[in-house]
């Protein structure tokens, strides 16, 4: 059997032994009574002695400041990350105008997002409360996610570039400009009764008419294909790949002053007019093809003086 103790006391009035009741409770109090004031008086000359047991309260209480302070900070910064995420949804508007601007298809919103999406794995920071780590789980969500937008919109930027470089090519090479100086008719092109031949006929250029000798200009940069005499209706002619589908072909010439595999540049005179081959009289016919088909040459006379007309003669004549 167990042994149970008990504790008495002497009693004068009684003059017997009297069991001491509740002692072990009033003990237990006694001695945590003790305890808390030692602490107490513990922390007290610690603290007063520089923490030479190592506590730092003061620390903690820092620390848990800090925390607090780091914790509005994040909230901030994740605030300004949604705003630079909507400055970078603008950035992409801008960038569908300049893609428009150098004749690039527009970027969809489907292809941007599978461009830059994508999901971040929720990461174990090690801390205790759940605003901290989700916090820091948002700020990283949004740091990747406009890490991989700033990538897709570099890469595009880098395409409109290149584009815009290109396009200084192609531009230089269109066919753009009156090739000789004289008189024309802005509805020479297409159908009509031809006037040697007298039948209807598809006329595929236009002809300006000027005196022998008067120079011929290359329309556009390229490479001279064809110089000499044709052996039929157009006499002596030129014809120039300019590259990107255009060709031009220039006819009825006196003689050319160019040879096959010559790099011409936009201006050069590359023949003077005369009135060889089937003609009527001294005139330049002057061709345009865009991909193997023939269009309105004078469509491309962007530098002529009476340019406005042209466009609105054209205008007129399909109504």
């Amino acid at each position: 059997m167990k042994k149970r103790y008990k504790l008495f006391y002497y009693s004068e009035e009684t003059v017997t032994y009297v069991e001491a009741k509740g002692f072990k409770l009033k003990f237990a109090g006694l001695v945590l009574v003790c305890v808390v004031a030692g602490l107490g008086v513990l922390f007290v000359v610690n603290h007063f002695l520089g923490d030479i047991l190592g506590i730092d309260v003061d620390r903690i209480t820092y620390l848990s400041t800090e925390n607090r302070m780091l914790k509005d900070q994040l909230s901030e910064t994740n605030g300004r990350l949604h705003d630079l995420s909507a400055m970078m949804d603008k950035l992409a508007e801008r960038d569908n105008e300049l893609r428009v601007s150098v004749n690039l298809p527009k970027i969809d919103d489907d292809t941007r997002t599978l461009g830059t999406g994508g999901t971040v794995a929720a990461l174990d920071v090690g801390v205790i409360s759940r605003n901290a780590s989700n916090l820091i789980n948002t700020s990283r969500s949004l740091v990747e996610k406009m890490e991989r937008e700033i990538d897709f919109q570099k890469k595009s930027y880098e395409d409109v570039y290149n584009q815009s470089q290109e396009n200084k090519v192609l531009f230089s090479h269109i066919p753009a400009i009156t090739p000789m100086k004289g008189l024309f008719s802005y509805h020479s092109f297409g159908m009509r009764m031809h006037p040697i031949l007298g039948r209807i006929i598809m006329h595929e250029g236009v002809d300006i008419a000027n005196d022998v000798g008067t120079p011929v200009h290359a329309t556009g940069d390229g490479v001279v294909e064809f110089a000499g005499k044709t052996g039929g209706n157009y006499g002596t002619a030129v014809e120039i790949n300019h590259g990107f589908g255009y060709r031009t072909w220039y006819a009825h010439l006196s003689r050319p002053v160019v040879h096959p595999g010559q790099n011409v540049k936009r201006g050069e005179i590359i023949a003077y007019s005369g009135n060889t081959g089937l003609s009527t009289g001294p005139h330049l016919h002057y061709e345009v093809r865009v991909n193997g088909k023939q269009v309105n040459p004078v469509t491309y006379f962007i530098d002529d003086d009476h340019y406005n007309q042209i466009r609105e003669q054209l205008v007129l004549s399909t109504k």
